[in-house]
């Protein structure tokens, strides 16, 4: 990592004057795109230590800074030593189209050689006050409480005991399932009355709508609008190409859809290249039919095609569909487990 000069320190919240310098010289800024490099360069220091399930990737920082509304210069924090190494960072990502509840997730870490001396605690304290501070300036009537959510391996004790520490509780638990192919993926027949096709920017508006309403019954979902829709379509880690939708056969609208992805910044730490299925659903009047399983199938025709080795999808162990089943009579089979912590808070604005 080479030295960088100190930069001027940013005007703080009293929240942020109280984090903890290391050996009294760790100075804070916000997070510019010019950053992003060597921040992308913490966060793989911090994955060799911790194995997580997922990995994060260069691409992936970039579309995260270049949302419509994003403000990482006011969201995140960057900690360095001296103003040189980076040692520390925090970004909140605000749903900020969300209405009820106003989610904010957190994503943020500590090097491993500058840990164990509060700079962690110090740095969650901050996001939930930067959290809390969107939440009021953004609130407006109509709008449900504040919802801070952090998502972290099972494993990562040390990380869950601090979220819970500031009340994060842990609400659901999300079992990533691999189907490694030995042979032919499986097949399944294509429902009487529906058809199975690619994916196509001409359907996309109509698969958008699909998803709002297959997943108006599953917990914590909330509508995505056209903006963030096609900014999800258009990053380096989706695959409309090998994403699946099924119409009725004599009306020709979405009754379901596969949207699928390549994490490929996951692949050598498994072990394994995979497609990954990201989005998966059924709108309601056609729940039953098989229809999933017909999509899932094509999936993974795509991704035996595409040469990759495996399929991979996440399941709510609380999902009202019974999506689990389905996924273990297909042959997937559940692996580690992350876990979403949360704080709930409501709040009326004065006035």
């Amino acid at each position: 990592m080479s030295h960088r000069p100190a930069r001027e320190r940013r005007q703080l919240t009293p929240a942020v004057d109280g984090l903890p310098d290391s050996e009294g010289n760790l100075e804070w800024s916000g997070i510019t795109r010019e950053d992003l490099e060597e921040l992308s360069g913490l966060m793989t220091a911090i994955e060799v230590l911790d194995e997580p399930l997922e990995r994060h990737s260069l691409e992936a920082l970039y579309e995260a800074f270049d949302e419509a509304g994003a403000d990482p210069a006011h969201d995140g924090l960057l900690g360095r030593d001296g103003g040189g190494p980076l040692v520390a960072y925090g970004w909140n990502h605000p749903g900020r189209t969300d209405t009820d509840p106003r989610r904010v997730y957190l994503d943020g870490g500590v090097h491993p050689g500058w840990r164990r001396q509060g700079i962690g605690t110090a740095l969650l304290r901050w996001q939930l006050e930067q959290a809390r501070s969107w939440y009021r300036r953004s609130w407006q009537p109509g709008h449900g409480p504040l919802r801070v959510m952090g998502h972290v391996d099972e494993k990562q004790t040390g990380r869950r005991a601090l979220f819970e520490s500031f009340g994060l509780e842990p609400l659901r638990w999300y079992a990533d399932m691999s189907f490694l192919f030995d042979g032919d993926p499986p097949t399944a027949p294509v429902p009487t009355g529906v058809t199975i096709v690619p994916f196509s920017d001409e359907l996309s508006e109509g698969v958008r709508r699909a998803h709002n309403e297959a997943f108006a019954d599953h917990w914590g979902s909330q509508p995505v609008d056209r903006t963030r829709w096609q900014e999800q379509l258009v990053r380096a880690d989706a695959r409309p190409e090998w994403s699946w939708v099924a119409l009725d056969g004599e009306t020709g609208e979405v009754t379901g859809y596969a949207m699928n992805a390549a994490y490929r910044q996951d692949w050598d730490a498994q072990g394994y290249s995979e497609g990954w299925t990201d989005r998966l659903g059924v709108r309601r009047a056609w729940r039953g039919r098989g229809i999933a399983r017909a999509l899932l199938c094509a999936s993974m025709r795509s991704f035996a095609d595409a040469g990759l080795e495996a399929a991979g999808l996440g399941v709510d162990s609380d999902n009202p569909t019974g999506a689990f089943q389905l996924y273990e009579s297909l042959g997937y089979r559940a692996g580690e487990t992350i876990v979403m912590h949360a704080l709930t808070e409501n709040y009326q604005p004065a006035g």
